[in-house]
């Protein structure tokens, strides 16, 4: 008997094509909402309501006195979205598993291809820090354990994308495998597996409520 499409059992590799485009949609999403807010980051709120009123409701160049992103035209993405395709391309390259060492090996270079194009968004403070350590000699543990910035739940798309929400000490760890090089700590770990699981339940079909749930739970491991 011929199996109905995609009942391949589990570990088969293939993925529905709901799930398909919900992978696409998390990663459209991200650079599309971080297009969206290029030109507001690190603003103060009432600035950003001065020049584009209560809600950015489309694209808009940064201006020109923009502290990070002065000349970057409607539209561009920044390092959030550029540092998660990194994460994405690493995952790819170790069939699911991610070396920490090569990723600091991969965020020098994108920096230093950034720094090319002439742009100010570069690596943050806990990141640049760490992969300083790392190249340096230091441990990957000892590097990120002053990491409690953001940095870590902003590139982690990937992995929820790449990880099933039906495992989510798999998940964790693999959160953790990405993470821990520039962000050892437990607030930055716990942030980044809870959007992590959040972006995976909802590729594995979960309501909102249910991916809250997630989240909170692989934040809580």
């Amino acid at each position: 008997m011929t199996p109905a499409p995609y009942d391949e059992g589990p570990g088969s590799g293939v993925t529905p094509p709901d799930q398909d485009a919900r992978a696409a949609g998390a990663l459209y999403g991200l650079a599309i909402g971080d297009a969206l807010g290029m030109p507001t980051q690190m603003l103060p709120r009432p600035l950003v309501v001065e020049r584009y009123g209560p809600v950015v409701d489309g694209f808009h160049p940064a201006p020109p006195d923009h502290p990070l992103a002065a000349g970057m035209p409607a539209g561009a993405v920044t390092d959030d979205t550029e540092q998660a395709m990194l994460v994405a391309g690493l995952l790819l390259d170790g069939h699911g598993t991610a070396d920490p060492a090569e990723l600091a090996r991969r965020l020098v270079a994108w920096e230093d291809s950034m720094r090319a194009r002439g742009s100010l968004d570069l690596l943050g403070p806990s990141t640049k820090r760490a992969v300083s350590r790392v190249l340096a000699g230091a441990s990957v543990d000892e590097a990120g354990r002053y990491g409690d910035t953001n940095g870590a739940a902003m590139r982690i798309t990937p992995v929820g994308v790449a990880v099933p929400s039906s495992d989510l000490g798999v998940l964790v760890d693999r959160v953790a495998d990405v993470s821990r090089l520039t962000h050892n700590t437990g607030v930055a770990l716990a942030a980044a597996a809870a959007v992590a699981a959040a972006v995976s339940a909802g590729i594995d079909g979960a309501t909102v409520a249910e991916a809250v749930r997630v989240a909170r739970a692989a934040a809580a491991l």
